[in-house]
């Protein structure tokens, strides 16, 4: 069994400071038509959008890259838009090296209050 774990946390107001100075722009280079008609459509959308962020980054931890690569954040999607279990969908190169590495599942956790987002990867294969 190969077994990768990543994990990340982000200060909601790090996020928002981003959007408010680079908005679409930040939302187009970072996160899926779907990730962001969903985070928008919340009374606040800051804590969607860093718990969508904060996966992305743990995945990237996970995956392990090695020293001058570098994925596609928007490469990388959570899926799900109920409360509770969700999926990563992986695109192009992240799905790519995903598959390279034997790696066949993943589990994913989100969390988020109001200052902070966390969110927990596990790659692996049976």
């Amino acid at each position: 069994m190969n077994l990768s774990v990543g994990n990340d946390i982000v200060e909601n107001s790090r996020i928002k400071e981003t959007f408010d100075r680079f908005g679409e722009k930040f939302l187009e280079k970072v996160f899926s038509k779907e990730e962001v008609e969903y985070c928008l459509s919340k009374k606040n959308p800051i804590p969607h959008l860093s718990a969508r962020f904060a996966c992305k980054e743990a995945f990237i931890k996970a995956i392990e890259l090695e020293n001058g690569k570098a994925l596609e954040m928007k490469e990388i999607e959570l899926s799900g838009n109920f409360f509770g279990k969700k999926n990563l969908a992986l695109h192009g190169k992240a799905r790519d090296l995903f598959l390279q590495k034997g790696y066949n599942q993943i589990s994913v956790s989100i969390s988020h209050t109001d200052e902070y987002a966390t969110a927990v990867v596990i790659l692996y294969s049976k």
